[in-house]
């Protein structure tokens, strides 16, 4: 499983972003796009992610709890999202 290896991309080597990274992927389905998305952004440490905007409203009508989650997460590490 991933989780064992995610940090944020905005702070390696800090054992804190660790914990919120595993913390985030524990509380999601790990076959939803969001955690998709979240495993993504660390894996290639952007400072934007780029999300169709029918995703992101499909996240918000389907998964609220999630997408405010993860949107909260990226906004915490200054990972911009660009609608496209």
């Amino acid at each position: 499983m991933i989780m064992a290896a995610i940090q944020s991309p905005r702070a390696r080597g800090d054992v804190g972003a660790l914990s919120l990274a595993d913390a985030l992927l524990a509380q999601l389905n790990s076959s939803t796009d969001l955690a998709g998305l979240v495993e993504r952004v660390v894996r290639n440490n952007l400072p934007w992610v780029v999300v169709p905007a029918a995703a992101l409203r499909a996240w918000e009508e389907r998964d609220p709890v999630g997408w405010a989650k993860v949107s909260a997460w990226l906004a915490a590490h200054d990972i911009g999202i660009v609608r496209i």
